[in-house]
């Protein structure tokens, strides 16, 4: 399948900008779930995606100085899956994305296959696992969130299904904002938010285990101010409740900083499943 683009000299109606790395993440799901149909085509499970950030459909890129392209999203890329999933699960908050993505979902050939909650993900989630029986279900879950909606309790519910597949990306910016380097800059409203993204309150132990004295002699205690601490102790966490999580990849800036860390993550406990995919997902993360 080919990526549609459209060169432009101006901003348009549209998701979000990004650049290179959008378009990695997007390689990656696109490539996962063509294999992922394909593979259990001849099983008998019903097969469903579930995109909680789902956007429009579509993504603008930034080409050049001025101009971008327009690419294929999550959600488009879901619709035009061959073979195609059984049941497609569509959430997006934002009213005008919504609306956008629902004329594309009406369009489509396979369009009748998918519903679309505008909720917060957060809220609805919960209730789209719930109508699955997932004894007898599989599915691929993109978890593609802005910052740091995800919460520690949204990630354990979605690893209690032992079914799903899931790419999760994690914005390092997000939580180098949340978690400044000097311990003390991190006021209530901060460490909530690290709490409620990581599941504890562990991080402080974890990442900020350097003493040293201020100008009155007090100690002050701060992290290392590269990623590698943090990335690693997102990983741990991850691990404590999924089957497998594979090394994630680190999507950076045109700038070189470190921007994402796209996760694979496999809830499903069976060695066969866990082989499988992390094989697979191992190969198409290899991006070029």
């Amino acid at each position: 399948m080919t990526t549609s683009t459209v060169l432009e000299d101006r901003p348009t109606k549209g998701h979000r900008f990004g650049g290179r790395w959008t378009e990695d993440k997007l390689k990656v799901l696109r490539d996962y779930i063509h294999f992922y149909t394909k593979a259990l085509s001849a099983q008998p499970f019903k097969l469903v995606y579930i995109d909680a950030f789902a956007g429009t459909g579509r993504c603008h890129v930034k080409s050049g100085a001025h101009g971008e392209r327009i690419i294929d999203g999550s959600a488009k890329i879901a619709l035009d899956c061959s073979p195609a999933f059984d049941a497609i699960h569509f959430v997006e908050r934002k009213k005008s994305h919504a609306a956008e993505l629902q004329k594309l979902i009406a369009s489509h050939p396979n369009g009748s296959r998918a519903t679309l909650v505008q909720e917060a993900a957060q809220d609805c989630l919960p209730n789209i696992l719930r109508q699955h029986n997932w004894r007898s279900t599989r599915g691929v879950l993109f978890l593609d969130p802005y910052g740091l909606q995800c919460s520690w309790k949204m990630i354990e519910e979605i690893a209690a299904t032992k079914a799903l597949d899931v790419f999760f990306l994690v914005s390092l910016s997000g939580l180098f904002r949340q978690a400044a380097i000097d311990e003390r800059a991190i006021d209530e409203v901060k460490a909530a938010r690290l709490t409620a993204f990581l599941g504890t309150d562990e991080w402080r132990a974890a990442l900020y285990s350097n003493e040293r004295l201020d100008l009155f002699d007090d100690p002050v205690m701060t992290r290392d101010a590269g990623y590698l601490p943090i990335l690693n102790f997102v990983t741990t966490r991850l691990r404590m409740v999924f089957a497998e999580v594979n090394e994630p990849r680190v999507l950076y800036q045109s700038t070189g900083a470190p921007l994402f860390a796209l996760y694979f993550a496999v809830s499903n406990p069976s060695a066969a499943a866990r082989n499988l995919a992390g094989r697979v997902s191992k190969d198409i993360m290899k991006i070029s």
